[in-house]
């Protein structure tokens, strides 16, 4: 199709207008020394070229419709657990299996485009299955499905796996939102072998001080009926428990309950073992190890608030599902003058316009208590914005609007997970007031908002810390929704919940004065990798990073690995990989202005016994993800029968996109050089003819 920017009624002036100028320029002007011929040529040369130039003023476009046919996308999840190395069938996943998977994905990709997770740990691309991975989420093969490929072309999804899921949510449920036929191959062993395990143990995390505390455990054993074994708990080397196990049956299970007394603060680890009999299976799951956080005493909270409102309750919960926060509510009117018994603060939505707490906030300021503002429609921001917190809010209006959180990638307090960043990008947005903020030196945003599409760099959430006074001010209403979110999302209240407690932990602990700082985690997992963050300070307790800053990490038998920060912004980090089970000290050292600084500490890399705990694989959960969508499962040793399921589902087909192009004239290089090759014949001709 062709149209004009303007109206095509114009198009016969253009004309006019080359047959206008030709005329002037040759048959009005007397030329006796050009021949007719020649006139009559450059006649139509210049009629022609000048029509052609006004035509281009109309800017006129050229739409052009192209057909683009896309293959349909097949997904396939392959399971890369470790409990597929454990049983009769390890030799063929190591050997036949892989040739087979290879030859599906090859035939795969002659007609569909194929992409390829492996399924684990983490959920990655490729199909490069090793079975070294120690955990295994299968949710997230089709959460990854219904989110990055929503919208696409997906004709088909294929998940290999024995159906064991011990990480994430069970992924039929997730499954079932999908409209893609999902075809299964049901790998693994449904055979019951001799073993016995720890299947579970429960206890608590955080512990006080000369408390007693339970563990149990949860003894399990098949097909060992007649058989004895040892139950042995060790703390600091030492057997502090022993019980004799008696296995009076083949489908075995007994709770052993224990009580320990917190004596050392700190974190205390707790082995627990089994003996290990003749004939198991394996005998990696015959021990595990628990961490217990002993702490002097609970950090008492009092949330004191204007008016009754979900919030207080959302901050609450979190905090009483930890041991180390005894929490008190308090509506504003209702707190007597007690506010010394506190270690922290949290005022909501106060001072308000109908109360301005000011005995409170007065006492709060003059003891130094940390405190957490959290505002709303209700703050009266005027009086709030004397209260030195780190933040001015400056309204023009009594407006608010709906932001987004939006992570602060430099933020270098504390460090959160990459969970909590990930559901930041993706939580419902929270009222804040609207108008212009000002933030102190001495503070420093975690969260930013979000308006809209538009990444502004307006504060939502700050932490500050000046002199010994700290203070962190949340400017949403709203929070109760980001609890609510993370359960509805992940069945659970952990990424909230850590975003309460690196709050209130900010807030509980006592500045650090020193001009060099470490942080880093007291236990990872053997499949996480082991990082730790480094600042350093100069004597005006700014952050610098010119030196450099090296880490000796020594494992429990003497062996020493060295390694070198990096740098990020003003602060360090340094990411040294993974560490096999065990106990490890680390020294950190730097040298700045000729002064030497170092740090040291511990860490423990525990050991993820998941995928021995349940080796009987799940084939019922397999043929159910299969008859969701009408499509088939299969057994893992006639691979080349799921292509031709896929080849014969009908359902499955290309798609075509018809693509709208429009291209100016304005941008055609080849009328550009037929303008010039007018121009220039005609000026040939005149030239040639002896005219100028």
């Amino acid at each position: 199709m062709f149209s004009t920017e303007f109206s095509l009624w114009f198009s016969p002036l253009c004309i006019l207008l080359g047959l206008g100028y030709a005329t002037i320029l040759y048959v009005k002007s007397d030329k006796p020394e050009l021949p007719l011929w020649v006139k009559r040529v450059a006649f139509v040369t210049r009629t022609l070229a000048v029509t052609v130039i006004a035509f281009l003023l109309l800017n006129p476009i050229v739409k052009r419709v192209t057909k683009e046919t896309q293959k349909p996308i097949v997904l396939v999840g392959i399971d890369n657990s470790s409990s597929l190395q454990i049983g009769n069938r390890a030799s063929f996943y190591q050997g036949q299996f892989k040739e087979d998977l290879q030859d599906l994905l090859d035939k795969l990709k002659k007609d569909y485009i194929v992409e390829s997770y492996l399924v684990g740990d983490s959920l990655r691309e490729g199909s490069a299955v090793d079975f070294q991975d120690e955990q295994t989420n299968l949710s997230e093969f089709f959460e990854q499905m219904e989110t990055v490929y929503a919208n696409r072309n997906v004709g088909a999804a294929v998940l290999l796996s024995d159906g064991i899921f011990n990480v994430g949510n069970n992924p039929y449920y997730i499954a079932n939102q999908s409209k893609v036929p999902i075809y299964t191959v049901s790998m693994g062993d449904t055979s019951v072998y001799k073993d016995i395990l720890i299947a579970r143990v429960n206890y608590n995390k955080t512990v006080y001080r000369n408390n007693f505390f339970p563990i149990e455990v949860l003894v399990r054993a098949n097909k060992m009926n007649g058989q004895n074994s040892r139950l042995t708990i060790h703390h600091d080397n030492e057997v502090v428990y022993e019980k004799e196990i008696h296995i009076a049956s083949n489908n075995f299970s007994e709770w052993v309950r224990v009580n320990f007394e917190a004596k050392s603060s700190g974190l205390q680890r707790y082995r627990i073992t089994l003996s290990d009999l003749e004939d198991e299976l394996t005998n990696d799951n015959n021990r595990k190890d628990v961490f217990i956080e002993i702490i002097d005493q609970r950090k008492k909270v009092a949330i004191i608030y204007n008016a009754p409102h979900p919030d207080v309750a959302a901050i609450s919960r979190s905090l009483e599902s930890s041991e180390a926060y005894q929490v008190e509510s308090f509506p504003v009117d209702k707190f007597n003058d007690k506010t010394g018994e506190y270690d922290m603060i949290v005022l909501h939505q106060l001072p308000s316009v109908k109360n301005s707490a000011n005995q409170i906030i007065a006492a709060v300021q003059r003891m130094g208590i940390p405190c957490l503002y959290i505002l709303g429609q209700q703050v009266n921001y005027s009086q709030f914005n004397q209260l030195n917190t780190g933040l001015q809010v400056l309204i023009s209006k009594d407006m608010f609007n709906d932001a987004f959180p939006f992570y602060n990638q430099s933020y270098a307090t504390f460090t959160v997970s990459s969970p909590l960043q990930q559901l930041f990008s993706t939580l419902p947005p929270v009222k804040v007031p609207f108008g212009n903020f000002k933030i102190a030196a001495s503070a420093s945003a975690l969260l930013y908002q979000k308006i809209g599409a538009v990444s502004t760099s307006y504060p939502l959430f700050i932490f500050n810390q000046s002199a010994d006074n700290k203070t962190a001010v949340f400017l949403g209403d709203g929070l109760w929704r980001w609890r609510m979110y993370d359960f509805m999302m992940e069945n659970h209240h952990e990424e909230f919940d850590e975003l309460v407690f690196k709050t209130f932990q900010f807030l509980s602990t006592k500045a650090d004065k020193s001009f060099f700082r470490v942080t880093g985690k007291n236990v990872y997992s053997e499949n996480e990798t082991i990082h730790f963050d480094a600042e350093l300070y100069n004597q005006n307790y700014e952050m610098v990073n010119d030196p450099e800053v090296m880490m000796t990490i020594t494992s429990s038998d003497k062996k020493t690995y060295s390694f070198a920060f990096s740098r990020n912004f003003k602060t360090y980090q340094l990411d040294a990989g993974s560490f096999p089970e065990g106990d490890y000290s680390w020294e950190a050292k730097t040298v700045y202005n000729n002064e030497r600084y170092s740090k040291a500490g511990r860490f423990s890399v525990e050991k993820i016994n998941l995928e021995t705990i349940n080796l009987m694989a799940d084939y019922q959960l397999m043929a159910n993800l299969a008859a969701l969508n009408n499509a088939k499962n299969f057994s893992d040793d006639s691979l080349s029968a799921v292509y031709d399921a896929i080849k014969n589902n009908e359902e499955i087909k290309s798609t075509v996109y018809y693509n709208k192009m429009h291209t100016s004239l304005l941008d055609s290089i080849l009328l550009f050089v037929t303008i010039m090759l007018l121009f220039a014949g005609e000026w040939f001709l005149r030239k040639w003819s002896g005219a100028y």
